[in-house]
């Protein structure tokens, strides 16, 4: 075979174009690298591996035409393809994924955990599970690559994997050396639990966040030895929580939450991680829980969230972007007529307020004293006849002395009580008719708010606001794209900094845990420096602080303003999607409006026109009420 232009370089080998072949690329190993590889790379090419199509393996061994040397393999090229970590840091999915969504990456890494499965089932474990080996299209599908560093087990011999990203590597591993161990597809759950988590929570490292216990927050090897997982529920335990302002447990569905848990705590060395079918299925059902958001329509949480996390993110952090957003597409069926929907929801008569339900009563003759009240009446009139009677026998015996006196007073009481007390039946008669007013009270009030137009006028009151804020986004749309036009140098400049990137800063002081903490803040690129920001997160002192900021600075002192590049698509994109967007949900919501309008207004002629029955009932009851209150002197 014949090399064609390089494909790129690792710290391994070089990978070549394979000239007249277009879908295939050929890896050749640096000096002295190739003999080590040797018999791993036959057995995979001999066991046709390859046929796997998640996974870049050797499809045929290369060998040097004047030494015969084994010097490298042919391997199916992963066109179109960023790696993952391309995807699941904001700052650089703006550029190399632009039209990516939140679902997008949530089927990026359901094909991550079906890739990783197939690997597992072909005999191999990945081993060096790592943010670099695994390439996505933009269509969310992935292909594995670095195969040949895969443990391989063959004919009971065991090629083994002798290398491993510290990030990773699960914590039973730590610290010690991959040459002697045999890995298992439990240890490659720990790097692919790592991946699902950064890629679903914007790059944010599980295990970086702030440590609530005494002293310095330990170095990344020991929190993930610790099981340290800085978002656990455990917080009592892991003495971390997440870093502020960003996504947590709560808003993903519990059934993957409960997985994080168990992929990062201490149960999960014992071979309790999820693996990777567990995580096909589990990311799939989680796929289906994703809702748009309400206010942006290029973010998608899922349903358990609060609220939309993107949106908090975007809210606290000037200049974070989570997903690009895209110009809005109106698809299918007519404009809608703005002016004639404002005539529509003005054009619905108002049914005025409720007439005098009394008014719209029956006529009838004055009812008269129910019997029962006649009979209460009565038995009064006994009562109090017998307290006259009682009173006079009382001071008669009063009159006799000695023990007269004392009996009469008992006479006179009791006449007292039995002329003043209320009989059984009055207080009977009372609250049978007090209910009578009540049930008519209850009923004038619910066909009042049912026949009148109180709920109307606050509906249409409503529908004008959101006519004046129809009105009123030409000129905000006008404003904020004035303000573009007035900010191009901060955009120019922004757009410059995003390129200086964290991980590759070469600062004094600024190694791979600190970068890799300060990605866990949403710290990435020389745009996201600020002092202040630096400094409240844990162990960043002031003199970390000036060493970032003066990398900084030194970017910007790079930069170069141009006046004639205009503002950039992607910013316009964004204003009128926001405008499109609210224009949109006022116009549904001026068409809900009108119907509901019309809705009320027919049911309140309705209600008056056709009168429920149970209202005569009720005003027949009350009127009685009424003359029998009256009659026994209660009203």
């Amino acid at each position: 075979m014949r090399l064609g232009a390089r494909l790129g370089e690792g710290g391994e080998g070089v990978v070549h174009v394979v000239d007249g072949s277009g879908d295939l690329a050929a890896k050749i190993y640096l000096p002295g690298l190739a003999a080590e590889r040797e018999g791993k790379v036959l057995a995979m090419a001999g066991a046709r591996l390859h046929a796997n199509k998640f996974v870049a393996y050797p499809v045929d061994a290369l060998f040097d035409l004047r030494s015969g040397a084994f010097a490298g393999f042919t391997m199916r090229k992963a066109a179109n393809r960023r790696p993952v970590h391309e995807l699941y840091s904001p700052s650089s999915r703006k550029t190399a994924f632009p039209s990516a969504t939140y679902p997008l990456l949530v089927r990026a890494m359901s094909n991550v955990a079906r890739a990783m499965a197939s690997v597992h089932a072909s005999g191999c474990v990945i081993g060096d599970v790592n943010h670099s080996g695994v390439m996505v299209a933009p269509d969310a599908t992935v292909t594995l690559i670095d195969s040949d560093s895969f443990q391989y087990v063959v004919g009971g011999r065991n090629f083994p994997c002798k290398v491993g990203t510290p990030d990773f590597t699960p914590p039973e591993l730590q610290s010690k050396p991959f040459a002697g161990v045999v890995r298992t597809p439990n240890h490659d759950a720990f790097g692919l639990a790592t991946l699902v988590f950064m890629t679903l929570f914007m790059g944010r490292f599980p295990f970086v966040g702030r440590f609530k216990g005494a002293g310095e927050m330990p170095p990344i090897d020991r929190l993930i030895a610790e099981f340290r997982f800085a978002y656990s529920n455990r917080s009592a335990t892991t003495l971390m929580e997440p870093p502020p302002n960003m996504p947590t447990l709560a808003d993903l569905p519990l059934p993957l939450a409960d997985a994080f848990e168990r992929a990062f705590g201490p149960l999960g060395a014992n071979s309790g991680r999820p693996g990777a079918p567990e995580w096909v299925g589990l990311l799939e059902r989680a796929e289906a829980d994703l809702v748009r958001c309400n206010r942006k329509d290029n973010h998608h949480h899922f349903r358990q969230a609060p609220n939309c996390p993107w949106c908090r993110m975007e809210q606290v952090f000037p200049g974070f972007v989570a997903f690009v957003p895209t110009s809005p597409v109106f698809q299918g069926g007519a404009a809608v007529d703005l002016a004639q929907l404002i005539a529509s929801v003005r054009g619905v008569p108002d049914p005025g307020p409720a007439p005098d339900l009394a008014a719209l009563m029956p006529a009838s003759p004055a009812p008269k004293p129910s019997t029962a009240v006649k009979e209460a009446r009565s038995a009064r009139t006994g009562r109090r006849g017998a307290a006259l009677v009682l009173g006079p026998v009382g001071l008669v015996l009063m009159g006799l002395g000695g023990g007269g006196v004392a009996l009469g007073l008992i006479a006179m009481v009791a006449a007292l009580i039995t002329f003043f007390a209320t009989p059984e039946v009055i207080e009977a008669a009372g609250r049978q008719a007090r209910a009578a007013k009540t049930e008519w009270e209850t009923a004038r009030k619910t066909f009042e708010q049912a026949a009148g137009n109180a709920t109307f006028l606050k509906t249409r009151q409503d529908a004008e606001t959101l006519i004046q804020q129809m009105q009123n986004l030409p000129a905000e749309e006008a404003r904020r794209l004035a303000a573009l036009e007035a900010g191009r140098r901060e955009a120019q400049m922004r757009r410059h900094l995003e390129r200086f990137k964290v991980a590759q800063a070469k600062v004094s002081g600024i190694g791979g845990a600190r970068k890799l903490t300060l990605r866990s803040y949403g710290i990435e690129t020389a745009a996201d420096i600020e002092y202040n920001r630096i400094t409240a997160i844990k162990n960043f002192g002031p003199s970390t602080a000036s060493s970032l900021v003066k990398w900084r600075r030194a970017a910007e002192a790079k930069f170069n303003f141009d006046p004639h590049q205009g503002v950039d698509p992607q910013d316009v994109a964004s204003v009128k999607a926001d405008i499109a967007k609210a224009r949109s949900d006022v116009i549904g919501r001026l068409s809900h409006t009108v119907g509901t309008l019309q809705r009320l207004s027919a049911e309140a002629k309705a209600f008056r026109t056709n009168l429920d029955p149970r209202y005569a009932v009720a005003w027949s009851a009350y009127r009685q009420a009424e003359i029998d209150l009256k009659a026994l002197d209660l009203d």
